[in-house]
């Protein structure tokens, strides 16, 4: 059986004969290279496991280039790197770690979300009217929520960025990560994502990599070594927050840990005051 791979990637639904002409930034060479990644990953061979594919940087396109033309317009010190879109999440919003409430309520985004043309019964998109939370992002947004205060605050020096802007699927509906899979089914993967991992990276002018879980941690350094870029970039690792990791009780208290470990709490706290 044949993967069904959701793409509507040459559709004009989001209309963008229509668009104004507007000042170019990093958000217009950010969804280029977006956009780049989702033509190579349609010439990719899925493994066998995985039986349906939805990408929500095509049909969520409107709510993602709001994150990203709201967010993702300037030069950042830090990437939070994650893996791919969870199911309702990012699938459903179109943002990265994009749990529902986060990102209407604290980002403030919200918009039209488009249905993929093909779909699991039992993974629905239903966009903003999803009633499904996803703990991941709940806990990672919710981090930083506390920490931050305002997003601004947060993104003033860091942004969110998935190695695949894919969430893959068993017929059944269960989700299959590229870390669920062996290296041999997954390495034209690695040499489609990675060199675009490492271009958004130059673009950003990124100085520290937050590798959120093991898979994107071996992921940065396996890239940057393949791809070398002429200035040294820190990879640290922080602990995912899905429930699905094991000993993962009281993630945000061992998140703020590793933060401090590594001091990066100076970028997002302006007063005094300790976020624990």
């Amino acid at each position: 059986m044949s993967a069904e791979v959701v793409s509507t990637f040459f559709s004009n639904e989001a209309g963008n004969s229509d668009k104004v002409e507007r000042f170019h930034d990093l958000s217009d060479d950010f969804l280029n290279l977006t956009d780049e990644l989702n033509l190579s990953l349609e010439q990719f061979e899925l493994p066998a496991a995985v039986k349906c594919v939805y990408n929500p940087t095509i049909y969520a396109r409107n709510t993602f280039e709001m994150y990203v033309r709201k967010y993702c317009k300037t030069k950042k010190r830090i990437m939070y790197f994650g893996m791919n879109p969870g199911p309702f999440g990012m699938s459903q919003t179109g943002v990265p770690f994009g749990e529902i409430s986060s990102v209407r309520d604290w980002l403030g985004i919200e918009g039209p979300v488009g249905k993929p043309p093909i779909e699991v019964k039992t993974r629905p998109v239903n966009g903003f009217n999803c009633t499904r939370t996803e703990v991941s992002g709940k806990r990672f947004w919710g981090l930083f929520k506390d920490i931050c205060k305002t997003p601004e605050n947060f993104f003033e020096t860091s942004f969110v960025y998935n190695y695949l802007n894919q969430q893959w699927m068993k017929s059944n509906g269960c989700n299959v990560t590229p870390s669920d899979l062996r290296v041999a089914e997954v390495e034209a993967l690695y040499n489609i994502c990675d060199p675009v991992f490492v271009k958004v990276l130059q673009l950003y002018e990124v100085e520290k990599i937050v590798a959120i879980g093991n898979f994107c941690a071996t992921r940065a350094r396996k890239a940057l070594d393949k791809y070398p870029i002429n200035k040294s970039i820190e990879i640290i690792y922080l602990p995912h927050p899905s429930p699905r990791t094991v000993n993962n009780n009281e993630w945000d208290k061992k998140a703020i840990e590793h933060l401090k470990k590594f001091d990066l709490l100076k970028y997002y706290i302006k007063d005094e005051s300790d976020p624990t």
